[in-house]
């Protein structure tokens, strides 16, 4: 029995389905102007990931609280959570 290339394998459904989404960070910049920042994960298996905002511009991660917009040089900063314990 041969199987056709049309037929998908759980090997191309799984290379197909990355990079993943992780979570997402809510942000803002120094004028509160807010932003989402998506966190994704590149390949199972590996501590590989990368940043965009929801419209899928480039972000990368500075510190802690910070990440910088790649097109602009803009800094955002993590808002904090409001349902956090204090």
């Amino acid at each position: 029995m041969t199987s056709s290339l049309s037929e998908a394998s759980p090997l191309s459904d799984l290379q197909n389905s990355w990079p993943r989404e992780l979570y997402r960070e809510h942000c803002q910049d120094e004028e509160g102007n807010p932003y989402v920042v998506i966190v994704w994960q590149e390949r199972p298996g590996l501590g590989i990931t990368t940043y965009t905002l929801e419209d899928g511009s480039p972000v990368t991660y500075e510190d802690g609280c910070d990440f910088q917009i790649v097109a602009t040089g803009k800094f955002i900063t993590r808002c904090e959570d409001p349902d956090a314990e204090t």
